[in-house]
């Protein structure tokens, strides 16, 4: 898990068979399922101009294979029974790209328990110039995930096996009496004041309303987060990141269900408001185009995305 990733591109996606939700990410959202409708639709790329910003690749069974983007792509295998069996990111160096999906070239394999809990993952990765994985890996992890009486992920334990750059990481994970996540600490095992955190606050159907980071070294930021009210348009697990966390990972808009109507971040002074206006051109009830409005301190800016969706 990386807290300090910066949010991710734009992903969109509405609605999704909510049967098929049953173990396809790591882990739980915190969400209210109830609100799920039922479309088999998929996203297959999202345009800027001539450029695809991404692209999406899905199975028989429409389970996401492959996310492509302009900085690195991200391809995914499963077991028999829907829990994903491995993972892998693979950086692109494109110096056209700020943002960054991932910070490592890594291939990561996932041991269940009986109940179809993550109990281990073995992790492999890369140097940061490969552009394959033909090559032997700068580091091994051995990730143990621990869980309380109730089931609740509570130790994420990242050990180093080879290598010498490596990092032993602790994350631990706190929750409210309501069972929704509510603090997150990344602690480096060597120096274990330099830590992470991320605290959650939610609406009550379960979205989150506001995150607040703080990177050692780095201050805090603030991100608080509107969504569209119109209960149709739920985003699709599908169209994002299987291996998602919790949505800590900073990338709240591929992550939420909901579309995200605004998203204002606040780091001391500087406020950056993020303003996002959907369009439906046909009779599918997914939105066909996107405008982003940026404004902040320093800058300001008007981006049109086209999404591209299966029949």
């Amino acid at each position: 898990m990386n807290l300090n990733k910066t949010l991710i591109a734009i992903a969109i996606a509405f609605t999704f068979n909510a049967h098929a939700y049953d173990n396809y990410s790591l882990f739980s959202d915190g969400i209210d399922q109830n609100l799920v409708t039922a479309n088999l639709s998929r996203l297959v790329k999202l345009t800027k101009g001539d450029e695809v910003k991404s692209a999406y690749v899905y199975d028989d069974n429409g389970r996401i294979t492959q996310r492509d983007y302009t900085d690195s792509t991200f391809d995914y295998t499963y077991n028999s029974d829907g829990t994903i069996k491995s993972a892998r990111a693979l950086m692109k160096r494109n110096p056209n790209s700020f943002i960054k999906h991932t910070k490592e070239n890594f291939i990561s394999e996932y041991i269940y328990d009986s109940e179809g809990k993550v109990i281990r993952e073995d992790k492999k990765v890369f140097n940061d110039l490969d552009t394959n994985f033909e090559g032997v890996p700068k580091a091994t992890y051995q990730i143990m995930y621990l869980y309380n009486n109730t089931g609740q992920l509570t130790t994420r334990d990242q050990v180093l096996q080879s290598g010498e750059l490596g990092v032993n990481l602790k994350v631990n994970y706190t929750y409210y009496d309501n069972g929704r996540l509510k603090d997150i600490q990344e602690i480096k095992a060597s120096l274990e004041s330099h830590k992470n955190t991320l605290l959650l606050k939610y609406y009550e159907n379960g979205e989150i309303k506001q995150a607040t980071q703080t990177i050692f070294g780095s201050g805090t930021k603030t991100f608080d987060i509107e969504y569209v009210t119109d209960l149709s348009m739920i985003y699709g697990v599908y169209y994002v990141d299987p291996l998602k966390e919790w949505k800590v990972d900073m990338d709240f808009f591929g992550l939420a269900f909901h579309p995200i109507k605004k998203l204002t971040e606040t780091a001391g002074d500087v406020i950056t408001s993020y303003d996002y206006t959907y369009q439906n051109d046909d009779s599918d009830f997914l939105a066909d185009t996107l405008s982003l409005k940026v404004v902040s301190k320093h800058y300001k800016f008007n981006n049109e995305y086209k999404m591209t969706n299966q029949p």
